[in-house]
């Protein structure tokens, strides 16, 4: 009876790492904060180490270790983005633990990221988590929470 719920069709998606939940809005970039790469929202990491948000295939991994392209079953698809501009440390401080193409489960370690050592070096540790316009489709992101997190908390539900 429980299999064909709507609770069924609902993504959980978990906080990536210990931090804050901020409003996409709020993100220290003007191409997430526009929504030009899709809508969401953001998370001030309090630590390094970075899990998989939702289970799926992993579409891209940036070698740079700064972004993360996640696709459910579903096809709904997300974008995790470690920091601004962090795609110019080419690396520096990101311990990539996958591959593109790789079946992540939700939890998945992804990457370890040294963030005392990249803090100074970028404009900002915001960290989008965006879901592509043409993957949502007619689903819904509801945010569930706002503010302090800890990393595997379920922070928003896409319906």
């Amino acid at each position: 009876m429980g299999l064909f719920t709507k609770k069924s069709k609902e993504i959980e998606i978990i906080a990536p790492v210990d931090g804050e939940i901020i409003k996409l809005d709020d993100v220290n970039d003007e191409v997430f904060s526009q929504k030009m790469l899709g809508d969401g929202f953001g998370i001030k990491p309090s630590a390094g180490n970075f899990l998989a948000p939702m289970t799926g295939r992993l579409m891209t991994v940036f070698p740079t270790g700064h972004a993360y392209g996640i696709k459910h079953a579903s096809g709904v698809e997300l974008l995790l983005h470690i920091g601004m501009d962090t795609v110019s440390l080419n690396g520096e401080g990101f311990d990539i633990k996958v591959k593109q193409d790789d079946n992540v489960k939700q939890g998945d370690l992804l990457c370890e990221v040294n963030l005392n050592q990249i803090k100074d070096k970028v404009p900002s540790l915001d960290t989008p988590i965006v879901f592509t316009p043409d993957a949502i489709g007619n689903h819904t992101i509801k945010l569930l929470k706002t503010g302090k997190v800890k990393q595997g908390e379920v922070i928003a539900i896409v319906e």
